[in-house]
């Protein structure tokens, strides 16, 4: 007789070029193989990337596209939820932002037994939140997921003590040998005067929280002082962050970095980009963990990262990367041109990021999730996973019209 499966929605607002975006599709990857646990998928609003949506449709799981329009709110998209949730026997909805949590809140009040998880990315949101919200988080929810040691404090300074500290991981093959060779091995075919050290940053367009204008100023000091550098901006473009690019876009221009400063928008090719690039540069000024962090780290990088929230617990300066005081462009220019000086030392550094980013392999989040979605859900409301598979292969799309009111 076969063994229980626990029927999990995985609640998402978006499927743009975004951290947490990548991280579902991520962990939904790592866990094609398994029959403990299926998949349904639920993305909310229009915003979806092509490029992430093939990767997500390609995984054949229960995938649906709402279409919904930023912060419309009419009950047709309640029902639909409900609807879903009804139809593959949903016992856990797992949801991954703040839009996605409340639409997550309704289908609980109105499907008794049903349980909701919420992972909290940031560090930025969860102070903020308002007395009602934080009602939400201890009362309504089953269990808040913190990635990191950072989020858990807040959660705990909140009075959220429903709360799983589990960090975030990522696919290590996938970035492993991106760059075998290191800078000494680069430099035995001639030195930085004839080819620049190539910084690269991966995060969203939207500075005042990746702080990419720290970045394009300490690169301004690196060329005032002579140093020969370039440097990759490569991340998401959006709606709502479009006047920050903008504004990145002219800052560079302004400061006349235009043959040193080159934008990569809306790309999904993380590995190659590391590839081609020498150190990772990371300035946020909030970061919940630094998933880019973890794969350049993997990917063979040399890493400088400000020393805020969740890259300090990642980072051991002068170990395994560079920590600069956070927001000061000239203590990352400074960080920039030690390892420039030392490429021995980056090296050595690279090396021991290379071993210590081995645990935060994405199968390791994958077993903590599993347990985790099995400790908050009885196996009464559990199916076989034969039942599970008769009923729900081949259901990947848009919603059908019996969904919608």
């Amino acid at each position: 007789m076969s063994s229980p499966v626990l029927n999990v929605l995985q609640l998402i607002s978006s499927l743009e070029v975004g951290g947490s975006e990548k991280l579902l599709i991520d962990f939904l990857t790592a866990c094609r193989d398994d029959d403990q646990v299926s998949f349904t998928v639920v993305v909310m609003n229009q915003a979806v990337n092509p490029e992430m949506r093939e990767r997500l449709e390609r995984l054949g799981l229960n995938v649906y596209f709402m279409d919904r329009p930023e912060s419309h709110k009419h009950p047709k998209y309640l029902w639909q939820l409900l609807s879903i949730i009804h139809r593959h026997q949903i016992g856990v909805v797992h949801a991954h932002n703040y839009g996605s949590k409340l639409w997550g809140v309704l289908c609980k009040a109105l499907a008794p037994g049903l349980k909701l998880m919420f992972t909290v990315h940031d560090t930025m949101t969860l102070p903020r939140l308002d007395w009602k919200h934080v009602f939400i988080h201890r009362r309504i929810i089953d269990c808040n997921i913190a990635i990191s040691g950072k989020v858990a404090t807040l959660c705990e300074q909140r009075g959220i003590l429903n709360y799983r500290q589990i960090y975030n991981g990522i696919p290590l093959s996938h970035f492993a040998q991106a760059k075998p060779s290191g800078l000494c091995a680069r430099l035995e075919t001639g030195g930085f005067s004839a080819q620049p050290l190539r910084l690269v940053h991966v995060g969203r367009m939207d500075y005042p929280v990746k702080g990419q204008d720290i970045l394009i100023d300490a690169v301004r000091l690196c060329v005032r002082h002579g140093l020969n550098v370039e440097c990759s901006l490569m991340g998401g473009v959006y709606a709502y962050s479009m006047d920050s690019f903008r504004y990145l876009q002219e800052k560079v221009s302004q400061l006349g970095l235009g043959q040193f400063v080159q934008f990569l928008v809306n790309r999904t090719d993380v590995r190659e980009v590391l590839s081609q690039g020498d150190v990772f540069v990371l300035p946020s000024r909030y970061e919940g963990l630094g998933l880019a962090l973890l794969e350049a780290m993997s990917a063979g990088l040399p890493v400088i990262a400000s020393d805020t929230d969740g890259p300090k617990e990642l980072v051991e300066d002068g170990v395994n990367g560079l920590l600069f005081e956070s927001g000061n462009a000239e203590h990352l220019f400074q960080k920039i041109r030690f390892v420039y000086e030392n490429p021995d030392q980056a090296d050595r550094m690279r090396m021991v990021a290379l071993e210590r980013v081995q645990k935060f392999d994405i199968q390791s989040m994958k077993r903590q999730y599993y347990h985790l979605y099995e400790s908050i859900l009885p196996v009464s409301k559990r199916r076989s996973a034969r039942q599970e598979k008769q009923s729900t292969q081949a259901l990947s799309g848009r919603l059908t019209d019996e969904a919608s009111v």
